[in-house]
This record gives structure tokens, sequence and C-alpha cells, in this order.
């Protein structure tokens, strides 16, 4: 019976990990983490922010000097649904299809050419298909990444009756299809706005009199949709306003309570006042707002995340993480020197209907001086919100000559399940143990370990061959964890020290 407790226990501890982002990262931390040097990492090797040593950044392209090849938008997922593959966008035009675990390059998607670049839409719940609409023929597509297979859902100009002097749009400011992948919201031209749903075939038009060359874009319930600071209904029509100055860099996602919600950066308080810093959370469903990072106190005698960051752009898609809530930001802030409070870095806030914790990560080291709009880091959640991805041109006491794309592994990912699909054949023993753990390994690379305790805390970090001991004889009795990495793999064991 104990035995099997313990198990349980384990496999609870496991799985909590997973879901909960905050592992080894201070909540509402408002002390200034200035950025340190740190050399630019080599193409799939990882380095560790000494600002923020819970997180590790790895390297996944190699773009060469004067390109890019970044995240396509922070509203846009990159992962697939189970992580297993991911995109992002080259310089020229070309969107990459990379293992999702290794980050390795797997072919350039040149058979899919969407309306724009960032209309490319996982599948929620199918790892193998995406969506999108054709640039060329206006057909809305299923896409499969495995067979290369195109299946013609609809063609929106027809469905639509939309004049071919009009162009068809899914933005201008583009965010995902609804959760179960059935609504796409579309304008043509500057005159009419719609959404199809798949499931029923209906195409319904928005009661919109200014369209502002922007499409209603679908939460992710699909029963509400967001235009130019005001929600809709399934019938195309006005619902209320929310509490928004002016629609800046925002993203769609759901309250840790399930409710459809906006998450914007708002430089000025709302018509009815409030809402204001460089992350606030609108609740699509009631019109309550809130910042979850206030520019001072309640009063105003102090300080907290200061006037809103600029360059700021937000991932609200965590849609596998049960806990619900979880929200990524990057900032580029005012000086780009990362010294001051969310300048230049990555964080993430999990956010609930009233209020929010906010932990920051990373520093992601770039800025728009020499790549102009591919500078700017565009974080991107993982559905399970374990990883960060970012572009970055690395810069230092120079400005970088590239632009690449880089992950943040936060703590929870390096003690998740996830990560355990990375390597296999590593084994360790004996288990429990009490003064020395054996380490056994089919891998030729040099492995690093580190050693965490319950909470996440790093204890140890260290360099190790194929096989070798490892003394843990000055840890206390307890459940621990010992994360491998090498070159291109990361796998994470469970060992019980008594």
């Amino acid at each position: 019976m104990k035995l099997k407790l313990l198990i349980l226990f384990l496999l609870a501890i496991q799985y909590s990990f997973a879901q909960d982002l905050s592992i080894g990262y201070n909540a509402n931390d408002v002390v200034q983490h200035p950025m340190q040097p740190l050399a630019k990492p080599a193409y799939l090797q990882s380095v560790t922010d000494p600002s923020f040593p819970s997180t590790e950044i790895r390297r996944i392209t190699e773009a060469t000097a004067g390109d890019f090849i970044a995240p396509m938008y922070s509203t846009i997922q990159s992962w697939n649904a189970d992580e297993s593959l991911m995109i992002v966008y080259k310089k020229g035009g070309t969107h990459q299809l990379l293992n999702g675990q290794n980050y390795t390059f797997i072919r350039d998607l040149t058979d899919v050419s969407p309306d724009d670049v960032e209309s490319i839409f996982w599948s929620f719940t199918d790892p193998d298909v995406l969506f999108y609409m054709d640039n060329f023929n206006d057909n809305l597509y299923s896409y499969n990444v495995q067979t290369q297979v195109k299946t013609i859902i609809v063609n929106i100009r027809t469905i639509s009756g939309c004049p071919t002097s009009d162009g068809l749009s899914g933005g201008n400011d583009i965010q995902m299809m609804s959760w179960d992948n059935d609504v796409f919201s579309f304008r043509c031209g500057n005159n009419a706005a719609y959404y199809y749903r798949i499931s029923t075939a209906t195409l319904t038009q928005f009661n919109i009199a200014n369209i502002s060359f922007t499409a209603p874009m679908p939460f992710p319930s699909g029963n509400l949709f967001f235009h130019k600071e005001k929600v809709y209904d399934v019938n195309g029509n006005f619902v209320r306003d929310l509490n928004i100055d002016k629609t800046e860099h925002s993203c769609i996602g759901k309250l840790s309570n399930g409710d459809d919600a906006i998450f914007a950066i708002a430089f000025e308080q709302g018509p009815s006042g409030g809402c204001q810093g460089s992350l606030v959370a609108h609740n699509a469903t009631t019109g309550n707002c809130f910042s979850v990072t206030p520019v001072s106190t309640p009063d105003g005698s102090a300080d907290l995340y200061a006037y809103p960051k600029s360059g700021t752009h937000i991932s609200s898609l965590a849609h596998k993480n049960t806990e619900g809530g979880w929200v990524a930001v990057s900032s580029l802030g005012f000086e780009k020197d990362g010294v001051r409070i969310l300048d230049q870095e990555l964080y993430i806030a999990k956010v609930n209907e009233f209020d929010a914790d906010v932990y920051r990560v990373a520093h992601h080291r770039s800025d728009e001086d020499e790549i102009n709009y591919w500078g700017e880091p565009h974080v991107t959640i993982s559905p399970t919100g374990t990883r960060l991805l970012f572009g970055s041109d690395w810069s230092g006491t120079e400005d970088g000559i590239s632009v690449d794309s880089y992950v943040a592994e936060l703590n929870s990912f390096t003690l998740s399940t996830v990560s355990s699909t990375l390597v296999s054949n590593i084994k360790i023993y004996p288990n429990p143990v009490t003064d020395v753990l054996s380490v056994e390994a089919n891998n030729q690379d040099t492995l690093n370990y580190s050693i965490y305790d319950i909470t996440g805390k790093k204890l140890v970090k260290k360099s190790m061959t194929s096989q070798d001991n490892i003394d843990v004889s000055n840890l206390s009795n307890g459940v621990y964890f010992v994360q491998f990495t090498s070159k291109t793999a990361k796998q994470t064991l469970k060992f019980i020290k008594k």
C-alpha cells in the first residue's frame, strides 16, 4: 500500500509540474534584475540567463547575416497540438517546419500559401493538421503536414460573394480560429466582415458599419468575437464595449475560469478609468477588466511595473494547460538596455477573473535597431505553456546582425512529462539511493545534468560522461529530479534520496 501511494504521489507531482508554470520563479517581483553579458549560444545549444537562472534558453535556428528566422507572430500558435512539430518564418517568405521537441529542421512548407504570413492555424486537437486560406484561390484548406494532402473546406469568395476587386483577408489584427477548430473569420476588403462555421457550413455577416480594414476575431468559445474595442455575438450583433481606449497589441485567450478574454497592452486608462498597464485582462463575457501589471500602487505612492513598455507583445494560447489563464509577454522597453523592470524581458502571468500573479523568467536580448520589425521578440507560448518561442538578434555591447528563433524552456518544462520524451535509454540506479546514483546512458555526447528539489529549485549543475556516478550524499531525504541534457535532447528522471 505504501508503494502504491508513493507511485500515485510521484505521478501527481509530475502532472502538476506540467501545469503549474510558476515553479522556480518569484511571484510579483518588482526588483530590478539587470541584463548581464551572455554569449550567444550555438545552434541547438542552450544557456542560462544569469538574472533568471531557472530558465534555459535554447537557440533553434541558424539565420545568416542580415536575415531572420523568427516566430510568425505572438497571436499565432507555433507548436502543433501535441508540441511534436512547430513552424517558424524565414526571410524571403518561407515557413519552416521544425521538430517541436528537439527543434531540428524538417522541411520548408513550400506547398502552403496563406493569405498572410501569420495566417496559418494549427488544429487545437489534431497534431497533423493546420488550416489556412489560400492567397491565390481563396480556398479554406485543411492541410495534413505528414501526408501533404490538402482538403478544401470551402471557397471563401464563393460563399461570401466578395467581388474580385476586393481583397479577402483574415486580418488586420490576426488571431487564431476558435479553439474547437470550427470558426474562421474574415473580411471582404473594407466593405463587409463575416465568420464561417465549419461544422454547420453557415456564413454569418457582422453588423459593423466601420470595418476599419479589420476582421472580427473569434474568442476561444467561437460564440463571441472581438472587433475594435467591442464584443459581438454569434449573430454578428454588438454585445458590449470593453474598457479599452485604443486597441494596441493584444491576444485572445481564456481566463483561469474558462471565460473568453482578451489580453492587451494599454498605454492610457480606459474610457471608464483604470485598466492601464503593459498587460491588461478584459473578460469578454462580463466586460470586467483589470491591470495585471499595474503602473503603481492603488494610492499612487510607489511604482510597481511603471509606465507600459514599448514593443510589448502578448501570447495567451496555452490551450493544453488545464489550469488555464496562463499568458506570456515580451517587452522591449523605451531604454532597450535590460536594466529597468520588464525592460528587454520575457514574463508569464497566471490571470484569474479579478487578480493575477506575474513571474519574470528571462531577458530576450533583442531590439529593432538593425533588423526593424523582425527584431521584436514576438513571444509565443506553447500549448502546455512550458516553453516560450521568441526571436532575438542577441544584442550585447553591439547590435546583432541577424535574428534567430530561441526557446525559453521554463522550469516547469524541465520537470514535465513533455521533456521525458526527448531522450531515451538513460538509466539511474539504485532508486531509492543513499549516497551514489549510478548513471548509464546510450549517448555519445557529453551530458550535462541538473538536480532539482520538489519545489523546482536547482541544487546542482555539472557535466558528466555517458557512464558516471553522481554523489547525492549531501542531499536531504526526499524526492528529487535529475535532468540530463545533450547537444540536441533532454530527459528528466525522478529519484528518491533516503
